[in-house]
């Protein structure tokens, strides 16, 4: 089978197309012939291998998997044994490592039945970047029918999933984002939309019950301005392009802060 792969570290632009053996499901796994694979941030973190602390996991001195990939969308060619929820055939999205190739192995667990109405490419935009604003939402915060949401980075991958969800839970839905993307994250359901590059969303003086911030830079501070005493912050994380220090946080070292956290620091 055909796949993009390098076996260095290095710039996206050294990826090279190489033939590899298909691989062989084992007991649930599930062998999907590709039809899309999505780009993430976590994707660019793989190949160039940067920060430098991922690479315990990821490889350190060069990528453990020199195919990338995590997200996916294709048509289940073979299940191993023990698989119950899916057969060949069947139209899936989801994650598996490696997805830049022709087909790809992954647990059965990692995948669901992709939704008619979603074209592959549409679906293998979603599983990393919804399930984070899915998890933040919804599980962190909790976020219920009637609350205030702020939404920055809303015009960014997680971020316009956030607006969507939040939506869905029944929230009113503020959004920070680029003067370009005004127009896309009102479509996506956005009551109010606040371009940072004209405006800063803590000077108003409006509160919210849940803030969702998806790598805005906003220091702690400006935050708690605009979250109500009993709020959830909820940080992503954003990107400074370090080779050591990457990601900003709460204090805590959590994605999820309350709002006595004291201070924002970077990992």
């Amino acid at each position: 089978m055909k796949a993009m792969a390098s076996r260095a570290y290095g710039d996206p632009s050294q990826l090279r197309r190489i033939e590899l053996d298909r691989p062989t499901p084992g007991p649930g796994d599930v062998l999907v012939r590709v039809h899309a694979a999505g780009v993430d941030q976590g994707v660019w973190h793989l190949v160039t291998g940067l920060p430098y602390p991922i690479r315990p996991v990821s490889g350190l001195r060069r990528p453990k998997n020199p195919v990338p990939g995590l997200d996916v969308a294709g048509v289940v060619e073979a299940v191993g044994a023990d698989v119950t929820a899916s057969r060949p055939g069947d139209e899936v999205f989801g994650t598996a490592a490696g997805s830049f190739a022709e087909y790809v192995v992954t647990p059965a667990a990692k995948l669901a039945r992709k939704p008619a109405r979603l074209s592959f490419a549409a679906a293998a935009a979603v599983p990393t970047s919804a399930f984070a604003a899915l998890q933040g939402l919804r599980d962190k915060a909790r976020v219920k029918d009637g609350d205030r949401v702020l939404v920055i980075g809303a015009g960014g991958g997680v971020g316009s999933y956030g607006v969507q969800l939040a939506r869905a839970f029944g929230a009113e839905v503020t959004g920070v984002c680029s003067t370009a993307k005004v127009g896309l994250v009102r479509s996506l359901g956005a009551t109010d939309v606040v371009d940072h590059i004209r405006e800063d969303f803590a000077a108003g003086g409006r509160r919210y019950d849940v803030v969702l911030d998806c790598g805005g830079h906003a220091s702690l501070a400006r935050l708690r301005r605009v979250l109500e005493p009993r709020g959830t912050l909820v940080i992503i994380g954003s990107e400074y392009g370090g080779r050591w220090l990457a990601a900003q946080t709460g204090s805590c070292g959590r994605c999820c802060c309350r709002r006595s956290c004291p201070s924002a620091w970077a990992r």
